[in-house]
């Protein structure tokens, strides 16, 4: 017994030491997290190169730690104006540019100008628009135009990053590619402020909205490269999924228009300002010589003008709707003068309806903003701040005042 006792006591020392190290924490060792991006730099960029440039270097750091999707094809948006919804030449070449650099530098991802072969099972998607900057932002000495990107998952609408960057607008040629320049309205209905949104994560149906900026943009190029039989098709199929898309009824006008059949253009712009009508408002691209009432002389687009005011007045009554037309003016000239001018615009307006609806008077009201309700703001009186010389149609009830 006591031969017993004196082994545990030399082996006990020995079992608390292999007890404790067993129960000792073992300390893992865990690799260090990557450190974080670097803050995007606010730049100013005198040429297109340099900014694209800049966009590629930046989305690669912001990106670095993210897995990559198993869909190496990435559509990469044109950059399309955030405050008109016109797409430009240079819109184009931006993404052309931005693409083909995304290619080299983020390789095996293959980015491509948003089309439907590019579209269809897409993870990634490159959203892209362009803008006249804010007043209040601070800027460099000079005119520029604000670029603007985000990588976003197509499936959920997450953005992944997002990048601005500012561009000498002497370097950015702001005239709207031939179907934006033939276009009898300005596209910034719902759709268009659903994309806009869509490059700070508030669309979750990314998928869909791809889906029918792909089928757009093939249509487009189709129209704009004399292809009006595919241009038609594209745009049909647009309205096989979305009856009203004032896009596709657009591009059916325009193509009817242009190969000489007047009397569907005149009908199908009729579904135009019947749609415009519903969703509460229209804005349309009445284009005036400068300080004066008189259309620019520019091929038919007189003859264009009166068949539209023609169907406004005509769909209007046919819905028992008032409108308030509402002249507006870009910030250059004096207050007073503006204010003048756009009242005096759309009075002529009103006039034009008038010839072929007989209670126009009554049922459409006008009125001058000056340039109180600019979209843009700059005064630059250039294809950039077009949209801020527009006419709108205001709909509401007849018993409204």
């Amino acid at each position: 017994m006591l031969r017993w006792s004196s082994k545990l006591l030399r082996v006990a020392p020995l079992l608390a030491v292999a007890l404790l190290a067993a129960c000792e924490k073992k300390e893992v060792v865990r690799p260090a997290p990557p450190p974080p991006p670097p803050p995007i730099e606010v730049t100013f960029h005198r040429d297109a190169p340099s900014a694209i440039a800049f966009l590629t270097k930046s989305l690669g750091q912001q990106l670095v730690n993210t897995p990559r999707p198993a869909q190496n094809t990435v559509p990469v948006e044109e950059f399309f104006s955030a405050q008109s919804a016109e797409v430009t030449s240079s819109g184009r070449e931006l993404q052309r540019l931005l693409a083909t650099s995304l290619s080299q530098s983020m390789a095996p991802l293959n980015f491509v100008p948003l089309d439907i072969n590019s579209a269809n099972n897409a993870q990634w998607a490159l959203l892209a628009n362009y803008a006249v900057p804010a007043a209040n932002e601070s800027l460099q000495p000079g005119k520029w135009l604000r670029l603007q990107v985000a990588m976003v998952e197509s499936s959920t609408g997450k953005v992944l990053t997002r990048i601005n960057t500012y561009l000498d607008s002497a370097a950015f040629n702001a005239e709207p590619t031939q179907f934006f320049k033939d276009a009898p309205m300005y596209f910034t209905d719902g759709r268009h402020r659903d994309r806009v949104g869509a490059m700070y994560g508030e669309s979750r149906t990314l998928n869909e909205v791809l889906a029918l900026q792909s089928e757009l943009a093939n249509a487009v190029t189709a129209y704009e490269s004399n292809r009006y039989a595919e241009a038609e098709q594209g745009f049909t199929n647009i309205r096989k999924v979305a009856v009203n898309h004032p896009t596709a009824l657009t591009g059916l006008y325009q193509t009817y228009w242009r190969t000489g059949r007047k009397a569907e253009a005149e009908q199908v712009f009729s579904e135009l300002v019947a749609a415009g009508i519903d969703a509460g408002s229209l804005s349309v691209k009445l284009l005036f010589k400068v300080g004066g009432t008189a259309f620019v002389d520019s091929a038919d687009l007189p003859v264009q003008y009166r068949l539209w005011m023609k169907s406004v007045g005509q769909v209007v009554a046919s819905k028992n709707k008032c409108v308030d037309v509402t002249g507006h003016a870009s910030k250059s000239g004096s207050p007073e003068y503006n204010d003048r001018l756009s009242l005096q615009r759309a009075e002529s307006i009103v006039a034009l309806i008038s010839q072929t609806s007989r209670d126009a008077r009554q049922r459409f009201k006008s009125a001058g903003r000056g340039y109180q309700e600019t979209i843009v703001g700059t005064g630059a009186n250039d294809a950039t701040d077009a949209i801020d010389r527009r006419v709108e149609f205001k709909v509401r009830d007849c018993a409204t005042n």
